[in-house]
């Protein structure tokens, strides 16, 4: 072998055993300009559908659509209802991936047993899979309709080892409740799974995290500085001691050399208030060496943004009301292009315009200008659904503007 074939594939063999930062995480790209909250909205049915919000510093959020579903849970849930959406984009930039919790609250907190995958070019049109743990894994001990009761807050991190798409949420299992006082708190453990080539399914759960006591909303980050995996997690439910250190509803962090761990915990909690949160999620400000913690102080009315530069020591910036039409609930923060941010609210805005023109009275038309209104309805639905094309989303709407203008 000639000498600098010797040094490509030395390289070449280093490389592939490197975590790298997926295309939303990556230091200073230039394409990147804007973030994408999803979200889910409050606990009713209608509150449980995924939502959009976009923002240019990651902290302050414009909702899309008004506020309304990007897409609806009856078309994508088992339970017609979902939570916690975590959207990533994939390694080469061109696909979008979002799993998140198959879930209608209303139904009981005992009453999630799976979660659903969804796979997009455009964050528009999507392909989705409810997966159901109970028939997907029947042979599986303790994963039976009876005794499962819990697939929380699901999320994906590429495993460079494995050259997969690695899937990790929380299972509480009546079987593993434990003692606090006088009452039976439901016992989390983390889980993980690697998904297909497809995006349709999952392997077997395997053992991420057991804390010893309840651990929900994982969130995994790569850094790249220490070349560690950092878990961010929520020390679930009611306050005991664990290892000597006091639960309490909080964020804290554990860190492993490989995505799949073990991971070694660091019994100190991270956010910076002393009312209870959840939903954490760290992702990196564009063109900075800096990070973003977020949670939801669910009980307050606000997000609470944090800022870091070494992803142990997180500062207070803002607390951001979730009021009007940005109420989000557990959701995720990812990079955008400019471009895509102009399909995104190309989308909303002939989604506002067909709903204007929806609620025009039928009584207001003439006959002829009846059957044309119900010509530009069924289009722009087409076009909602199909298309992420800017010029045919923007000319739909123009068409709408054009007949709504008449009936104003």
């Amino acid at each position: 072998m000639k000498k600098n074939d010797f040094i490509k594939a030395g390289a070449a063999l280093l490389l592939s055993g490197m975590p790298f930062l997926s295309q939303a995480q990556k230091k200073n790209n230039p394409d990147f300009t804007h973030y994408l909250f999803a979200f889910f909205s409050d606990n009713s049915p209608y509150g449980e559908q995924v939502r959009y919000a976009i923002s240019e510093d990651g902290f302050n959020y414009t909702a899309l659509n008004d506020g309304k579903p990007i897409i609806s849970s009856d078309k994508i849930a088992k339970k017609k209802g979902i939570r916690d959406p975590h959207i990533i984009r994939s390694e080469d930039g061109k696909t979008f991936y979002m799993v998140m919790t198959d879930m209608r609250s209303s139904e009981g907190w005992q009453s999630n047993d799976g979660l659903v995958l969804m796979k997009s070019n455009d964050m528009i049109t999507w392909e989705h899979t409810a997966i159901h743990f109970p028939d997907r894994f029947p042979n599986l001990e303790g994963f039976d309709e009876a005794n499962l009761h819990a697939v929380w807050a699901p999320q994906t991190i590429w495993d460079p080892k494995e050259e997969k798409y690695m899937i990790y949420y929380s299972i509480g299992r009546h079987d593993w409740e434990y003692p606090v006082g006088d009452r039976f708190q439901p016992y989390f453990k983390m889980f993980y799974s690697y998904a297909n080539e497809d995006f349709t399914d999952l392997t077997e759960p395997k053992l991420l995290l057991d804390f010893g006591t309840a651990a929900i909303d994982g969130d995994i980050i790569y850094d790249e500085k220490n070349k560690e995996y950092i878990l961010f997690f929520k020390d679930e439910g009611l306050s005991t001691i664990n290892n000597g250190f006091r639960t309490r509803q909080g964020v804290m962090r554990a860190t492993s050399k490989d995505v799949t761990g073990p991971y070694t915990v660091e019994y100190k909690h991270l956010h910076q208030t002393d009312k209870v949160v959840e939903g954490s999620s760290v992702f990196k400000q564009i063109n900075s060496d800096k990070y973003i913690l977020m949670y939801d102080c669910y009980s307050e009315g606000y997000y609470q943004f944090c800022e870091s530069d070494d992803l142990k020591n997180f500062k207070h910036v803002q607390n951001t009301a979730t009021r009007g039409n940005f109420t989000p609930r557990h959701g995720s923060v990812m990079h955008i292009t400019k471009e895509e941010k102009e399909r995104l609210e190309s989308w909303s805005e002939l989604s506002l315009t067909k709903e204007k023109l929806n609620k025009i009275a039928v009584p207001a038309f003439t006959l002829k200008d009846l059957d044309k209104r119900n010509q530009l309805l069924e289009e722009s639905k087409l076009v909602l659904e199909t298309s992420s094309d800017i010029k045919t989303l923007n000319k739909t709407k123009k068409k709408l503007d054009t007949f709504c203008k008449y009936y104003e």
